[in-house]
């Protein structure tokens, strides 16, 4: 009808839709026009306006990706059957064992190969290293914020009345399980899935497995709808916002593409952006959002409460009363109030409820704020629309969860993800790793969603427990059981356990999306595919691959090598650095990616396995883990084995710490140990330290009486230490590791004391090991009785400190490090570390000087009583030197000495661990004996090598006479492919021809046809010509005729007259 351009002095927010609307009904006063026409001058006067002033940062939707213009390349069938040999893997054992054999169902892409052997990255293995990385004591990371004030309210209204188009949305179980409060959960599990986290792979390491969070898990976990329509995060420019289609009831005008919530809800967020106070002009994309909230609601619904799950609408229901449908999903009633403000509507405030929804609980950015991208899925999700929340939560998860497993510094800014979905996931994965009230049957049978079990639930704060079971879980298995498959509960009972097409019926409808329960199949097949997760808001794009193949027995397969499935994204050589890529390609990448994940109507087959299906690894897959991780397994298995062992002891008798282990083991924060429980030893582990003689055992009376009272650490756990017994080790047996050169000291039956080789004592910590009376040490009387006077040492955390009272005994000499291990003693590559404390001297009088030169005799002679080729001269020395120093100190000797004694028994200490590394020391054997051995070995060496040579001249000359075959082999083959490929020509030219034959055939005869019908139509009109032909004729004669009477008739006339 016209063109319309705009005017350069308009200004940004002009024209008004008004004023569009008046300018297109003076073209058309009739009223004539199309409505299409119409449209297009509309759309065309909104280019270049600006409603909002530039207030937000507009970024335009994704383009439109039609199935059509787009083909994926799907497999016949996504469950295949291979013949696999599976096996079991132990960190702490050197080889994997096999465990059987068959037939097995596993998920495509996937094969019984061998991979390359790869490069480990993880987190919790760089730990491991000299140079470890450590969290923050103050680090808040994984913590689940809790809800804002008036959200409870907000949400039980919303529950109550748009229950219908929640569900119709498919988010009203999601939306339930925000109602409770996630917010005391410890962070210990968000820690151990950050260090075990395979960026390359998206999976979790336990132990030799994969584990990751899939689609189906974080549905069952959340509630979040899988299939729908994409979910981006933008706020469209106006020609995108105001775009308006022909409408159903006829209007002229049309309606809104988008929904017409959106436009309103983004002129609420400016104007409450603009008269909320001391808010940063700048940053408009976000708003705190207790201001969001009180836009909305009025001041009596502001204030917090608490939600039960017993009673999750406030009716005063008691714990343990059955929930019915009137108490737990209670309807609009005629006396209930409206909670929202005058200007403010049903529609736009259950619009504003879920934009808070989705940034404080679904997809939280930074702690109790809402941010404006989040309104357009608001505003759709206010319609009913389905959107596919749960691929877009998901890619973000990953990218954190790579962002925070590949930094140089766990210094960083702490991202915000919902980690109680997370919780959820591992509560379901790990049984015991939360302990959960009992949850109501009522949400248990409608399958809701299993976050609503942690909303009352307590966990380990351990995380040195944890690590151990990422590591190794076998040795935590009376704590922690790892579960593979869930049991989802929304799939169809009568279809598991059977093949599912994904087709398209006669109608071109996918089969898939008919009813609601094949819409739960969908779903289901969309997790197992392999495919890009996008998660787009504003102008940054983020893809994570998602390799479901890599997890097969969480779907009830077994695993084998999995290949990569994901298909190349065109245009992106990086997807790790979208930003990089035009903003043009990156939207289409995302458009294409999105299509990619949620396509249907692929023809492919897949099987819904049973819950109880059985699965396994197969044996080639275990035996690349063993060679590419099995070093790191075994090293923190070892580790943590021995940190775990050691929580149930008091805090001095510990092992010592240096400033590396001191952040990892206790840097953590201040989380306090809760849970009690015992480790599972390694069968294959021994001690690396012989046990305390039987002469060591005193009553615990004796103890008391004579017993030195060393100052401990106030920080203790809660744990029980485990005796020998609970470890189903023999306190006799002797304990050897044999991880690249490391041993680990075992404990004694009375005397427990770990050490860690890598540090030392916190500062101002002490043994808590007690003194013995010489007379009981070595079973033989003194001269004099001796009766002790012990006065308790005063040890502060802090070095420089000193006791204000002058009776107090010192505190420890600065003269010597607390480390006992020195340098002199320290052997490389072995470790090592003193088990000998250090003791804090008391006052001397005059009836201790004598009782201090017996101590020294006993001293010299334990020292002088080793013996190097005797091991039984190394049993106890420990422990005996170690009371006799602590005699030391409680008889007063002067520190000097104290020391020099201590770094005496210290160093013998080290010769004994030195000795105990030889063989030579374990095996009576002597030079010529071994000289011989030599010699016959070489003798067997020589022969092998001889035989070696002669295979190898064989293998020569079997490979040549196998190179000469290949060669005619494929010599023949190529002939053979020349000749199939003239005869495929041959018959593709046949079937043209013969095609072509048909084709004239079927011409021909339908030609014959219609000749035959021809010349009977020729016939019929010759009989009808002939038929004319003597009608004329007879005419012709019968008008003589007349003229002939009418000329006799005239004659006749002329007569008469």
């Amino acid at each position: 009808m016209f063109r319309w351009q705009r005017p350069d002095d308009l200004p940004p927010s002009e024209p008004s839709e008004a004023a569009i609307w008046a300018a297109i009904d003076r073209q058309d006063p009739q009223g004539s026009a199309d409505v299409q026409d119409r449209l297009e001058q509309h759309q065309e006067m909104l280019q270049g306006r600006d409603t909002f002033h530039s207030f937000f940062a507009r970024s335009p939707l994704l383009p439109e990706c039609s199935e059509d213009s787009v083909v994926f390349e799907d497999p016949d069938r996504w469950v295949t059957s291979l013949r696999l040999q599976c096996g079991e893997y132990h960190p702490l054992e050197s080889s994997v064992t096999q465990v059987g054999w068959g037939t097995c169902e596993v998920l495509e892409p996937a094969a019984d190969t061998v991979e390359p052997v790869g490069q480990s990255g993880l987190l919790s293995h760089r730990q491991l290293q000299s140079t470890p990385l450590e969290w923050p004591r103050d680090s808040t990371f994984g913590q689940v914020q809790s809800p804002v004030s008036g959200y409870v309210y907000w949400a039980r209204h919303v529950l109550r009345v748009h229950r219908g188009t929640l569900q119709e949305a498919g988010i009203y179980e999601a939306v339930y399980a925000s109602l409770f409060d996630y917010g005391r959960l410890p962070t210990s599990w968000a820690r151990g899935l950050a260090e075990f986290w395979d960026a390359s792979r998206g999976t979790f390491w336990v132990g030799a497995e994969e584990l990751t969070v899939t689609l189906s898990d974080l549905q069952a976990v959340s509630g979040l709808p899988v299939f729908g329509q994409r979910f981006e995060e933008c706020v469209p420019p106006d020609e995108q916002l105001f775009r308006r289609v022909p409408s159903v009831d006829g209007d002229r005008r049309g309606r809104l593409l988008l929904p017409e919530v959106f436009p309103r809800l983004l002129q609420h967020y400016c104007q409450t952006y603009r008269s909320a106070q001391r808010l940063p002009i700048r940053s408009r994309v976000t708003m705190p959002a207790d201001v969001w909230v009180r836009s909305f609601l009025q001041e009596e619904y502001l204030s917090s409460t608490t939600v039960f799950l017993h009673d999750p609408f406030g009716c005063g229901l008691q714990r343990g009363a059955l929930l019915s449908e009137e108490t737990a999903e209670p309807s609009f009633s005629a006396g209930y109030t409206f909670p929202g403000l005058a200007d403010v509507d049903e529609h736009l405030l259950l619009a504003g409820f879920l934009a808070l929804w989705l940034s404080t609980f679904v997809l939280p950015f930074r702690a109790a704020s809402l941010r404006c991208s989040v309104l357009l899925a608001a505003s759709q999700l206010s319609e009913g629309q389905r959107l596919a929340l749960a691929p877009a939560v998901l890619a973000r998860v990953y990218r954190v969860l790579r962002t925070v497993s590949e930094a140089s510094s766990l210094e960083l800014r702490v991202p915000v993800l919902p980690w109680q979905y997370l919780y959820a996931w591992v509560h379901l994965h790990v049984r015991g790793a939360f302990s959960c009230l009992e949850t109501p049957a009522y949400f248990v049978q409608r399958g809701y969603p299993a976050v609503l079990q942690l909303s009352q639930a307590s966990s380990t704060f351990e995380l040195e427990r944890v690590r151990l079971f990422f590591f190794a879980p076998q040795l935590v298995s009376d704590r922690f059981s790892l579960v593979h498959q869930l049991d989802i509960f929304s799939l169809p009972p009568h279809q598991r356990g059977t093949v599912v097409v994904d087709g398209v019926d006669h109608r071109g409808r996918r089969t898939l999306l008919l009813s609601r329960q094949s819409l739960t199949v969908a779903e289901y097949l969309i997790s197992m595919r392999p495919g890009w997760l996008c998660y787009r808001a504003g102008t940054s794009v983020t893809l994570e691959g998602y390799q479901p193949n890599r997890v097969a027995r969480q779907f009830g397969f077994f695993q084998a090598t999995a290949y990569d499935g994901r298909p190349l994204v065109p245009g992106v050589v990086d997807t790790h650095r979208m930003d990089t890529v035009p903003l043009e390609t990156r939207f289409y990448a995302a458009a294409l990616t999105w299509l990619h994940l949620l396509r249907l109507g692929t023809g492919s087959s897949f099987l819904l396995a049973q819950p109880s299906a059985q699965t396994g690894v197969s044996y080639t897959r275990l035996a690349w883990v063993r060679q590419s991780f099995g070093a790191a397994l075994e090293h923190g298995a070892r580790r943590y084995e021995r940190r775990v062992r050691e929580l149930g002891l008091p805090r001095g008798r510990r092992s010592r710490r240096g400033p590396s282990e001191t952040a990892g083991g206790r840097g953590t924060g201040a989380e306090a140990c809760t849970t009690a429980g015992t480790v599972v030893p390694s069968p294959a582990r021994a001690s690396d330290v012989a046990p305390a003689p039987h002469h060591t055992e005193v009553s615990r009376s004796s103890c008391q009486r004579a017993g030195s009272q060393h100052a401990t650490s106030s920080r203790r756990s809660v744990d029980a230490r485990p005796s020998p017994r609970d470890l189903a080790e023999s306190p006799q047996e002797p304990r050897r590791s044999d991880f690249t050169g490391y041993s680990t000291p075992g404990p004694s039956s009375d005397f427990f004391f770990p050490v860690d080789p890598y540090g030392s004592f916190w500062p101002g910590e002490a043994s808590g090991a007690r003194v013995v009376l010489p007379s009981e040490l070595f079973e033989r009387p003194l001269d004099t009785q001796m009766t002790l006077e012990l006065v308790p040492a005063e040890v502060s955390f802090f070095p420089g400190s000193h006791s204000a009272d002058p009776a107090a005994p010192s505190s420890a000499s600065t003269s010597y490090p607390v480390d006992s291990a020195s340098p002199s003693t320290a052997l490389e590559g072995f470790d090592y570390t003193s088990e000998i404390p250090c003791y804090v001297p008391v006052p001397p009088n005059l009836r201790t000087t004598d009782r201090c030169h017996h101590l020294v005799v006993l001293l010299r002679d334990l020292v002088s009583s080793i013996d190097p080729r005797s091991p039984e001269s190394w049993v106890g020395f420990t422990s005996s030197a170690g009371r006799l120093l602590g005699l030391f100190a409680d008889f007063g000797v002067d520190t000097t000495e104290l020391a020099f004694w201590e770094a005496v028994c210290r160093e013998a200490e080290s010769c004994i661990w030195q000795l105990r590394s030889l063989s030579v020391t374990r095996v009576r054997v002597t030079l010529p004996q071994l000289e011989e051995m030599v010699a016959s070995r070489r003798t067997i060496a020589d022969d092998t090598h001889d035989r070696l040579d002669r295979s190898a001249e064989a293998l020569r000359r079997h490979r040549q006479s196998s190179s000469g075959m290949a060669q005619e082999v494929d010599g023949l083959t190529a002939r053979m492919q020349e000749l199939w490929r003239d005869i495929r020509q041959m018959m593709s030219r046949t079937r043209h021809l013969q095609v072509g034959r048909d084709r004239r055939d079927r011409l021909t005869r339908r030609e014959e046809q219609r000749h035959r019908s021809l010349q009977q139509e020729v016939m019929e009109a010759d009989s009808l010509l002939v038929r004319a032909v003597e009608q004329f004729q007879r005419a012709q004669t019968e008008f003589q005729t007349l003229d002939e009477v009418t000329g006799r008739l005239q004659s006749l006339r002329d007569r008469l007259y």
